[in-house]
């Protein structure tokens, strides 16, 4: 018999009379193999994510520019291509801190496919001190139509030892750049409903309409065209305590905003975007790009407000 095929056919003998004898053991004996497996597993995922982060700051360590240029040059290389985790290891430190939320909830890839940057260049280059430079960007966008127009994007770039990074981001609100940069600072304004507010962009203003009964709300998202119906991006609901964790809804869409009184709120964003019947539309980019925003809406969530 070959012998890997031994040793395995060894093992599993081997396994299958460990298994009958936990069985015949009793729920004493069961119980303490599953803490055991389940310990092993913890640390060696937790070995994992400790190699994994290694990997990362090995990696983050060889892209870091060496010139403010290049840092800016990268940055809007990056931003072109959607890519989360290379705009996030073109970062200063505190960026770093502030921003790291936005790309988890993003997965990592920022903004939408349409429209898509199909070039930029350099507008204006200012030096703001010895170790900090400012770049102006333009960025000329496409859909599968054709041209989209241009936008721009103002960033900072400050050295940090020998390498060079992005410390700042200005974009216009609601414009297609300032999806592809979450993490920009974006106004906002407050929504206040009968006994909760929340926090959403500016750019949403005229694009929304609200629905309020009985401490529940629905947030619907509107178009310009007046032909293209208004469809839900988000509710919340204000749901029994009991019937949360009778029912499960913590296991479902549903976000968790806040309790009180015996009841839960929480928020039910759109499974799906609601104009996949249009799917170059204007309705399903706005869609998309608003509901990128949901978590930040629901972190802004305030119960009992004045």
């Amino acid at each position: 018999m070959n012998k890997k095929l031994a040793i395995l056919t060894s093992s599993i003998a081997l396994f299958t009379a460990l298994s009958g004898s936990a069985l015949a053991a009793g729920p004493d004996l069961k119980s303490h193999n599953k803490v055991s497996i389940q310990t092993s597993y913890t640390a060696f995922n937790s070995q994992e994510s400790e190699n994994l982060k290694l990997q990362v700051s090995l990696l983050e360590q060889v892209l870091a520019p060496t010139s403010a240029k290049s840092a800016a040059d990268q940055w809007a290389k990056a931003l072109s291509s959607r890519n989360g985790a290379y705009q996030y290891a073109l970062f200063t430190k505190s960026l770093k801190q502030s921003t790291k939320a936005y790309f988890d909830q993003n997965g990592w890839v920022t903004g939408g496919s349409s429209p898509w940057v199909k070039s930029y260049k350099v507008l204006k280059e200012k030096k703001l001190s010895h170790s900090a430079f400012q770049y102006t960007f333009e960025f000329s966008l496409a859909t599968s139509s054709g041209n989209h127009g241009k936008e721009t994007a103002t960033i900072d770039v400050k050295q940090v030892n020998k390498n060079w990074f992005v410390d700042k981001v200005t974009v216009r609100s609601g414009s297609v750049i300032s999806f592809r940069t979450p993490y920009a600072n974006e106004a906002t304004f407050t929504y206040r409903a009968a006994v909760y507010a929340f926090s959403i962009p500016v750019s949403w203003d005229t694009k929304y309409t609200a629905s309020e009964k009985d401490g529940s709300l629905i947030f619907k998202y509107k178009p310009k065209n007046s032909a293209v119906s208004a469809r839900t991006l988000f509710s919340i609901d204000k749901i029994s305590e009991k019937t949360w964790e009778k029912d499960g809804y913590a296991d479902g869409l549903y976000v968790k905003l806040a309790s009180k009184d015996g009841f839960v709120y929480a928020m039910n964003p759109a499974s799906e975007n609601q104009y996949a019947d249009r799917p170059n539309s204007i309705e399903y980019n706005e869609f998309h790009q608003m509901s990128l925003k949901l978590k930040q809406v629901a972190a802004s969530f305030q119960l009992g407000h004045q």
